[in-house]
């Protein structure tokens, strides 16, 4: 049966994955614009922070699907998606201070000689 639990669950980890691929998408688009590589593009704030909010929505989602599921869900399954979330949340938290501080399309460990 369908609640509004399992529904906002469900729409969390489907809006977290619509945000990953959406990332990706954005990305690769800016690395043809730029002539980065991958390297280079792997490497900035721009990509980083909003995929890891991403992926921080993905393994909420995930966990709260866990919790409202109406099968039995093993204690470990939702301990690991939690425990993924903060730390997606918190990498998340610390790539956009750094994307404002040193810039956004700035290498975050330091000059890259990919340019």
């Amino acid at each position: 049966m369908i609640s509004l639990q399992s529904l906002f669950s469900d729409a969390l980890w489907v809006f977290g994955l619509a945000g990953v691929l959406a990332t990706a998408s954005y990305m690769n688009w800016v690395r043809g614009v730029r002539q980065w590589t991958w390297a280079r593009t792997l490497n900035t704030p721009m990509l980083l922070a909003p995929l890891c909010f991403s992926l921080f929505l993905f393994s909420g989602g995930m966990t709260l699907a866990a919790f409202f599921s109406a099968w039995p869900t093993p204690w470990w399954q939702m301990i690991a998606w939690s425990v993924l979330a903060v730390l997606f949340g918190v990498q998340g938290v610390l790539y956009a201070r750094t994307g404002r501080r040193t810039g956004w399309d700035a290498p975050i460990e330091g000059q890259s000689n990919h340019e």
